[in-house]
């Protein structure tokens, strides 16, 4: 059987027998070296488990200086300091330029430091300065405490001083800044990125890694990514080529088989797998061992208990797995966030507008401390200030609603608490709508898609780019959601170019290979014929049918595609609402995919509501509306959020500029590196007289078209189409290019009248540059009239940094410029403005938790009379995280969850000053009472007064270990430091 041969030849390996080949033992220094991160993540979680020696994988190289430098120093502590060894590197890294020495200083558990020679050491090697860090590269100091995020380690560094000796250095969480682990010694390395002296051959032979093995995997995949590296870089072709040769003359070549067609039919055919096993020796490694010993009992094939992600054929003998048998892929583990942490959602700073449930809308103006309390200092109309006693927090939120000045009262009139009655029903009866909804879906069962298949694998393999950590995490939110039996809502929110379309074509495939059709909505043809030629040429490999239904199919078209989709011969349509029209019958549509929901009209949200109960949704935004992400918010819908941009995506470079700007330069000097300009004027009258404005402005041989909704769509698409070709330097536009332009030629857009479009709407517009490696540029060109809402739209951009703004963040501000009424509907525009964003997402939880029954009442307010209740000192936690700190123990209602809190304030800020002492020991109090009917706590001479809230067994006291108090009847009496010291 030719086909079974097991001989292989030179250089020649199964996929599946790599990890086993690579720790055989012999060899005790080996990188390996590989263009698919997937193999490289394959290979690492087959070796994770029993490789002996120091097992790294160097797989993401990102736009982050620091990553470069973390990934150049680990490399160097291996190479220096390991005996045994086995890297698995991404191709990518292996090109890069290296150095060899850095500075660092090293830290050690018990010795003496000075933290200003810290400080300085910091500084100079580029550490930012950040009170709570959020990222790579930066430092901060809170009393005794010093964080550091250096780029060697995948975690910041905690360390604790008492004076100047160090007590503990851990390693904490980012997201949580909760510590995880202890060390007793940590180097902390400069941050500064330096030139690297070394490409990786000559790194190697700078440190005497002679006996290092250097294997390459794939010679053919190596050498097209090589082209296609030099094709983004051409400046370097040279130094590429001359990397690359030096690799291969120190590396020796495996290139990868796996198993045919023909194959893997005799695996799968009980029978044949018998008669092979009667000439060759035939393993199978599973965990899944008691089901398959059972069927192969009595013949010569060997179960093995071990799990592996593929077979292989080696030393003749077949080692197969499930994938070979029944083509089920084993589920690797991935460490997904069981929720998304939205950072300063809430975030209240000194000026912003809050919200009072009593008192309406105010302006905060900080923290003031009176008589060793804590105060939030609120401004209301005519100068009326309301102080809030720190405990009274929760009665507080940030308001969050229209660009125009809220509506605030004076101190002591009805005007807010009339509104705030009236506008309750609609809160009602809209809760009643959500939970209606919710309900629906969760008492239809939806379909149970099967897990991933081999043809999925290699679906996902062809994905020509380099996943992020956060768009894993999104495909595997997804596959769970299909894989279980309840229907699918899920919003996959990413900025522009950041890979939701790839998660979106994951979805699809698995639907289709499992017997489902799909349809994908899009709010424009230009959108739904640029996903169709990317659809088309991704699946083109596979026996799948996908056509493109909208304004641009003509007649005869459409009556074959809706024919096709009624007898199920057609898997997947893509197009714009027209998909929603009473003549488009499925047969078994089970997955739509809508890609920017806020873009369709009233009437097609509510065909889509209806489609909402009956099959599984997925959609696509880069800004989520405030409907949409009030739902996610609410529990109502899930939400998976891509925030890493792609690898090797550098930030827009964004410029303001005033009208009359001589675009001369900008467009000469794009079209000086072949690149090709977008110009954004959204009047559709003026636009010829504009174009020839631009003409005159620029050289003849600039050659510049328009397009705009009111042209005939075959027009736009042959006009894009020639731009796309190169036809054109510059294509003038309406903002109808907002969605689906995608061209990566296209590096220097211009936006005229920026201020007049709604910020999600500029950003958008400006995502459509920066889809490569090049530096773009985005030109928003202002109004001659500024309004003091196109102000603010200016403002925003000022303030946000182009390398970290994500349209969530823009999604938010527009709120609060643009409003929010579609959050309650085209009824409840003034309910938002009466409350706020918050606090009326408050209400409406708690409506919604009434409605479904699972509605706690808050136990009421207890009257403690404290000598002193304490407070934070800003000495120990900064104001802005000292809001956030308060507020997290004013929720508190249990001695466990008050534990747990101060433990984490403890670990963040470090030991407890007396101030704050005092204000634990009135949490205590407060939690004690809340808990025990108690109506009032009062200190008296160092005792206590307790008041119960209504007549109290002596039975009860008991219970409460308080019975050597005197009782009468309602109240008692006991010691303040015994109480405390019980109920701790």
């Amino acid at each position: 059987m030719k086909d079974l041969d097991i001989e292989l030849n030179k250089n020649k390996l199964y996929r599946g027998s790599i990890p086993s080949f690579l720790s055989d033992g012999k060899n005790k220094k080996i990188i390996y070296i590989s263009t698919s991160n997937r193999n490289l993540e394959n290979y690492h979680y087959s070796l994770d488990k029993d490789y002996k020696g120091n097992l790294n994988l160097f797989e993401n190289i990102s736009s982050n200086a620091e990553d470069m430098v973390g990934i150049n120093i680990n490399l160097l502590n291996i190479l220096k300091n390991d005996k045994e060894y086995l890297m698995l590197v991404n191709l990518q890294i292996a090109l890069s330029s290296f150095f060899e020495d850095i500075r660092k200083e090293e830290f050690q558990v018990g010795k003496t430091y000075s933290i200003k020679e810290i400080s300085d050491f910091l500084t100079e090697n580029n550490y930012d300065y950040n009170y709570m860090l959020e990222k790579k590269g930066e430092w901060s100091k809170r009393g005794d405490i010093v964080d550091i995020f250096p780029p060697s380690y995948e975690n910041p560094v905690r360390m604790e001083f008492f004076d100047d000796e160090l007590e503990s250095i851990r390693f904490f969480d980012i997201d949580t800044q909760k510590s995880i682990s202890k060390t007793d010694r940590i180097e902390i390395y400069s941050n500064i990125p330096q030139e690297g002296r070394f490409e990786f051959i000559e790194l190697l032979d700078e440190i005497k890694a002679e006996d290092v093995l250097v294997y390459l995997e794939n010679d053919e995949l190596i050498e097209y990514k090589i082209e296609e590296y030099i094709l983004l870089n051409r400046d370097n072709e040279d130094q590429i080529r001359k990397r690359y040769t030096n690799l291969l003359e120190k590396g020796e070549i495996i290139n990868l088989m796996n198993f045919s067609h023909e194959q893997l039919k005799t695996f799968q055919d009980k029978d044949k797998l018998i008669k092979l096993s009667e000439k060759a020796d035939v393993e199978i490694h599973t965990l899944n061992t008691k089901k398959l010993k059972e069927v192969y009992k009595g013949t010569k094939i060997k179960v093995v208990e071990e799990e592996l992600l593929e077979g292989y054929i080696a030393d003749g003998k077949f080692v197969l797995t499930e994938r070979e048998l029944d083509g089920v892929v084993v589920q690797k583990k991935v460490n997904t966030k069981k929720q998304i942490k939205y950072k300063d959602l809430n975030q209240i700073r000194e000026d912003d507008y809050v919200i009072h449930e009593q008192y309406g809308v105010g302006k905060y103006k900080g923290i003031e401390q009176m008589n060793n309390r804590d105060y939030l200092k609120i401004k209301y109309a005519d100068e009326d200030i309301l102080f809030i006693p720190i405990e009274h927090l929760d009665r507080l939120e940030k308001y969050i609603s229209y660009g125009e000045e809220p509506k605030v009262y004076k101190l002591g009139t009805k005007g807010f608490k009339y509104k705030k009655k009236k506008l309750e029903e609609e809160i009602r009866a809209f809760a009643e709508e959500l939970v209606k909804i919710q309900a629906i879906r969760a008492s239809n069962q939806g379909f149970v898609y099967s897990k991933d298949t081999v043809w999925q694998e290699e679906f996902e393999e062809e994905f020509p780019f380099v996943e992020t950590e956060d768009q894993k995490r999104a495909i595997e939110d997804v596959k769970n959601d299909m894989e279980s039996d309840k229907i699918m809502d899920r919003v996959i929110c990413g900025d522009v170019g950041y890979g939701k379309t790839e998660v979106a074509m994951r979805a699809a495939f698995k639907a289709i290979v499992d017997g489902k059709q799909v349809a994908l909505l899009t709010p424009t043809t230009i959108l739904a014929e640029q996903h169709y030629e990317r659809f088309k040429q991704r699946f083109s490999k596979y026996p799948m049918t996908i056509e493109n239904l909208s304004r641009l199919s003509d007649t005869k078209k459409v009556r074959e595609i809706l024919h096709k989709l009624e007898t199920g011969v057609l898997d997947m349509v893509i197009g714009t609402h027209r998909i929603l029209s009473e003549d488009v019958k499925f047969k078994n549509l089970n997955l739509l995919i809508i890609d920017e929901e806020q873009k369709f009209g009233v009437k097609s949200k509510e065909k889509l509501k209806k489609k909402r109960e009956k099959i599984d949704i997925l959609t696509l935004t880069a800004t989520p509306i405030p409907r949409t992400l009030n739902l996610t918010l609410l529990g109502i819908r899930d939400i998976s959020v891509i925030e890493t941009p792609p690898v090797n995506r550098v930030p827009i470079e964004t410029i303001i500029e005033e009208q009359g700007l001589d675009i001369k330069r900008a467009v000469l000097k794009e079209l000086a590196r072949d690149g090709q300009i977008f110009y954004i004027y959204n009047n559709v009258k003026f636009m010829e007289d504009k174009m020839k404005e631009l003409k005159s402005q620029l050289p003849e041989f600039v050659k510049i078209d328009y397009i705009h909704g009111q042209l005939p769509p075959k027009l736009i698409k042959e006009r894009i189409k020639k731009f796309e070709n190169g036809e054109y330097d510059i294509l003038m536009a309406t903002t109808i290019i907002e969605n689906g332009i995608d061209i990566s030629n296209v590096n220097t857009i211009f936006i005229e009248n920026f201020d007049k479009l709604g910020l999600s709407q500029v950003y958008q517009l400006r995502g459509r540059v920066g889809r490569s490696n090049r530096q773009s540029y985005c030109y928003l060109i202002k109004s001659l009239i500024s309004t003091k809402k196109s102000k603010k739209r200016e403002e925003t951009f000022d303030n946000i940094e182009d390398a970290t703004a994500s349209g969530m963040q823009l999604s938010l501000e527009d709120l609060k410029i643009r409003g929010a009424g579609e959050i309650l509907g085209e009824k409840q525009h003034g309910t938002i403005e009466t409350f706020g964003y918050d606090l009326y997402v408050k209400m409406l939880r708690k409506e919604i938790e009434i409605q479904k029954g699972t509605y706690v009442e808050a136990a009421p307010d207890v009257n403690i009379e404290l000598k002193d209740k304490g407070f934070i000192p800003d000495s120990y936690i900064e104001a802005d995280e000292k809001l956030n700190i308060y507020k997290r123990f004013i929720m508190l209602n249990n001695e466990k969850d008050l534990a747990g809190l101060l433990d984490e304030v403890k670990d963040r800020f470090g030991k407890f000053p007396e101030d704050f002492e005092r204000f634990v020991d009135y949490m205590r109090l407060k939690i004690f009472a809340q808990n025990n009917n108690i109506k009032k706590l009062r200190e008296k001479d160092n005792m206590i007064e307790i008041e119960f809230s209504k007549n109290i067994s002596q039975e009860h006291i008991n219970v409460l270990l308080l019975e050597d108090s005197k009782l009468n009847r309602k109240t008692l009496k006991i010691n303040k430091n015994k109480l405390l010291k019980k109920i701790t």
